[in-house]
């Protein structure tokens, strides 16, 4: 991530230069007014706050026993699986909604996405 750059002289050069990631940010990416594209972020200030938030958060999640909405999605999870799969069996009141999209899940599907909260928000 640290390699990529944050603007190209187009839009498919800076997507050729995101390469696997490319499908993850190709609906984010912003025209600048002289006609080349940029990220919608810094890419060093990305890998900083992921470093931020890294470590255990067990704590955290399981500090309380309100009912919790955990939303996913299927495709370039940025969560593993697994451990999704763990947080919703350690925390009573949760529930689960996977989606067939990337991490942008909002994006990838807003109507299921929209449905999947307001389900959840009626039971409570």
């Amino acid at each position: 991530m640290l390699g990529w750059p944050r603007e190209m002289p187009s839009r498919q050069e800076l997507l050729d230069a995101l390469g696997f990631a490319a499908p993850m940010f190709a609906n984010v990416l912003r025209p600048n007014a002289d006609g080349s594209w940029r990220l919608p972020f810094v890419p060093g200030d990305m890998v900083d706050s992921e470093a931020q938030v890294t470590g255990d958060h067990w704590g955290a999640w399981l500090g309380s026993a309100c009912p919790a909405l955990l939303i996913a999605g299927s495709r370039q999870p940025c969560v593993d699986p697994g451990l999704v799969t763990e947080m919703i069996a350690r925390r009573p009141n949760s529930t689960l909604v996977e989606f067939d999209t990337d991490h942008f899940v909002h994006k990838g599907d807003p109507t299921g996405f929209a449905k999947a909260v307001r389900e959840f928000l009626r039971q409570y």
